[in-house]
């Protein structure tokens, strides 16, 4: 075998002492030698995570069983195994990822980088399709162009109604007819779909 015989994993090297890593988990007994790489060993979730460590840059949330950035402390809304599912946009877990994770007002989460890319072309929750943010200045945004357009929507269309499901407060109703926007009466939301 080349390089000699295999001693056991440790943080030194068992024949003659010197350091394998800057990183070592007795636990894990993963070996991580990155500089400037963070990385603590999470007693609670049993693995070990990228980060200066809990009550630095981490917490443990006992009820959601995760290591969750301090930025969420007093702000996510806890479930039970929150991140025990896979990002709704790329399908990578969420519990082992090394990846930032992002919480959704809605309460669903995902990787950090994946909400970016969402957010490119969607405003939408991918799991329950409710806002992902503050929408209402682009709703405003909205209303403004519907004045316009109203001046120019034929006499046929002018008076018609559809009715409509809210997205975001799960109410339905009725919304003067467009090809696209429909507002909800009850929230003043645009993401709203169209029922029978």
């Amino acid at each position: 075998m080349a390089g000699g015989p295999r001693g056991p994993g440790g943080e030194a090297c068992a024949a003659c002492g010197a350091g394998v890593a800057r990183y070592y988990c007795s636990i894990c007994h993963l070996m991580d030698d990155t500089e400037g790489r963070d990385i603590y060993h999470c007693p609670f979730c049993n693995v070990c995570r990228r980060g200066k460590g809990l009550g630095i840059d981490f917490f443990h949330c006992m009820q959601c069983n995760s290591c969750m950035s301090m930025s969420l402390f007093r702000r996510h809304r806890c479930r039970a195994n929150a991140l025990d599912s896979d990002c709704p946009v790329c399908h990578d877990d969420l519990f082992e990822s090394s990846e930032p994770v992002k919480e959704l007002p809605c309460g669903h989460f995902l990787h950090l980088g994946c909400f970016r890319d969402l957010t490119r072309h969607s405003y939408q929750c991918p799991v329950c399709k409710k806002s992902v943010g503050d929408m209402s200045l682009y709703f405003r945004m909205i209303d403004a162009i519907l004045q316009q357009e109203q001046r120019t929507m034929p006499g046929a269309f002018q008076d018609r109604a559809q009715g409509i499901l809210c997205n975001d407060c799960g109410k339905s109703g009725t919304a003067g007819f467009h090809f696209v926007y429909h507002k909800c009466s009850h929230c003043a939301s645009y993401n709203t779909r169209l029922v029978d």
